[in-house]
C-alpha cells in the first residue's frame, strides 16, 4: 500500500537528487541513485510497511465483527419475514411481527451506516499516517544522499529511477560505474536488526 503514494511523492523530488551549490565551474563529478531502490529497501521503509498491514489487519478484524452483527440482523429480518407471509398466522401476531421487522431494518441500517462512516475514517487515518511517515523517511534518505556527495566531492546526483509524465525514465542512460545505490543503501541500514524470517 505504501508503493500507492511513492510515485507522487518521488516526483516531487527533482531529477537532480543532488546540486552541489559551490559548483562554479565546470561539473567534474557525477553520480546516480535509485530513490525508489533506496525507500523499497531502506530498513525503516519496511518497518513502515509492517505496521501499516497490522493496522490493516485490525480494521479488518473490527470491520468483519461489525459486518457479522449486521448479518444476524439480517437474518432476524428474513425469519421475521417468513413468519409475515405464513397465511395462518393470527393478525395481531403478523402486525406484532410487522412492528419488529421495521426496527430490526431501521437497526440494521443505522449499523451499516456507521459502519461505513467508521471504515471511511479509519482508511483515511491511515492513509495520511502513511504520507507523514513516507515524507520522513524519503527526507532521511535524501540527508543521506547529500551528505554522501559532501563527503566524496560529488556535484552532481541524478535519480536514474525519476519517471516523466509519459512514464520514460528522465535519465536514459548511465554506466553502473558512476551509481552509488549500493554504497547509500549499507549507510541506510548500517546498524539496522536483521529482518526476522519469513515463516514457510
Amino acid at each position: 500500500m505504501i508503493n500507492k503514494f511513492l510515485k507522487p511523492l518521488l516526483v516531487t523530488l527533482s531529477l537532480a537528487v543532488f546540486t552541489s551549490s559551490a559548483i562554479a565551474g565546470p561539473i567534474k563529478s557525477v553520480a546516480t541513485v535509485d530513490m525508489k531502490k533506496l525507500f523499497d529497501e531502506y530498513h525503516l521503509t519496511k518497518g513502515a510497511q509492517a505496521k501499516v498491514k497490522e493496522n490493516q489487519a485490525e480494521i479488518a478484524k473490527e470491520n468483519n465483527e461489525k459486518l457479522a452483527e449486521i448479518r444476524k440482523i439480517a437474518d432476524k429480518i428474513a425469519e421475521l419475514s417468513k413468519k409475515i407471509d405464513d397465511g395462518a398466522i393470527a393478525p395481531k401476531l403478523k402486525e406484532q411481527h410487522v412492528r419488529e421487522r421495521t426496527l430490526q431494518a431501521n437497526k440494521g441500517n443505522a449499523l451499516e451506516n456507521n459502519r461505513r462512516e467508521w471504515l471511511n475514517r479509519r482508511n483515511k487515518a491511515i492513509n495520511e499516517n502513511i504520507v507523514t511517515e513516507m515524507r520522513k523517511i524519503l527526507a532521511q534518505i535524501q540527508d543521506k544522499v547529500e551528505a554522501y556527495a559532501r563527503d566524496n566531492d560529488v556535484d552532481m546526483i541524478f535519480d536514474k529511477s525519476a519517471r516523466g509524465t509519459t512514464q520514460t525514465h528522465f535519465l536514459i542512460f548511465s554506466k553502473d560505474q558512476f551509481d552509488i545505490t549500493a554504497a547509500l543503501l549499507e549507510t541506510l541500514n548500517k546498524g539496522a536488526a536483521p529482518a526476522p524470517a519469513e515463516a514457510p
